[in-house]
């Protein structure tokens, strides 16, 4: 009997032992699960700190003394280490919203640079790889000098016989300032701060100043803009006019815009394409999505 009372302490100390050490182990658990959110609160709000130590953009005033280069440097920070997947699509959805234009689309339809599958998909990367090279390189880098030079020389063949407005170049450039904004505003897990929008604004009006585009159209172009955020308030309610009278249905939009979804849902299992279909859709407004139907 003293033998089994004597097993039977065992075993509850055993137990006890167990029961205590799996409460210390649950104990842990619950600790980190309460520090883990706050340490990556803390953590993912550490590069934007700081960045806007580094560069000392505080304040209102400060953004009107923003350089291109640092806005390059800070566009570059969110294009690759924040936002990449977003900021990547942003611009190609920028690209692909100007085909809800018909000045535009059909100029491309009769170049046949995007109406034919056949040349539709070395265009879009043409154009991809020139637009990588001024976003990923400084401002007075070579290969930025070099992309802009292409692009303006390819324009100018057009601009000169009025196949493409200047109101056409104003409002593309006006889709690749804003729609990284709009897209990282509506989609990531935070929005940007003053200084980084004024970082888009400050480097895509450089590009736009380098390839001569007149921004005598908008509202405060004669008396001059305070800092770029100010730019593109006037760049936002400029282009936001000319889509109420520009973006309307026309059968060269569906044509182009056809071509370019079969290119970016290139690889996409063919079972997937409807539904890969619907998501360009659902991501199109109701203003584009009828101008391309």
């Amino acid at each position: 009997m003293e033998n089994l009372t004597g097993t039977l302490d065992d075993i509850l100390e055993s137990n006890n032992d167990s029961f205590r050490a799996n409460s210390r182990v649950l104990e842990t658990c619950l600790l980190l699960l309460l520090l883990y959110p706050l340490l990556v609160a803390y953590l993912r709000y550490d590069r934007l700190r700081s960045t806007q130590k580094h560069y000392g953009y505080t304040t209102r005033p400060s953004l009107g003394r923003m350089t291109d280069d640092d806005a390059y440097e800070i566009q570059l920070s969110i294009a690759q280490l924040e936002f990449p997947f977003t900021f990547q699509k942003a611009l190609q959805f920028a690209l692909f919203r100007t085909y809800g234009i018909p000045s535009m689309s059909k100029l491309l339809v009769a170049t046949t640079q995007f109406a034919e599958m056949s040349t539709a998909s070395k265009r879009y990367v043409d154009t991809e790889v020139l637009i990588r090279e001024f976003t990923n390189h400084k401002p007075s880098d070579p290969r930025t000098l070099e992309a802009i030079a292409r692009m303006n020389y390819i324009h100018s063949l057009y601009r000169k016989n009025g196949s493409i407005r200047d109101d056409d170049m104003l409002y593309t450039l006006s889709l690749f300032a804003l729609e990284p904004i709009r897209w990282i505003q509506r989609h990531e897990w935070r929005s940007l701060e003053a200084f980084e929008q004024c970082a888009f604004g400050t480097f895509w009006k450089s590009i736009g100043d380098a390839m001569g585009i007149s921004y005598q159209k908008l509202r405060s172009a004669e008396e001059g803009w305070e800092d770029a955020l100010h730019w593109l308030d006037d760049l936002t309610e400029w282009s936001e006019q000319y889509e109420k009278e520009n973006m309307v249905p026309h059968v060269n939009n569906h044509k182009i815009a056809e071509q370019t979804v079969a290119i970016l849902l290139w690889g996409v299992p063919k079972a997937l394409k409807p539904f890969g279909n619907n998501i360009v859709s659902v991501l199109m407004d109701d203003r584009l999505r009828t101008a391309m139907m």
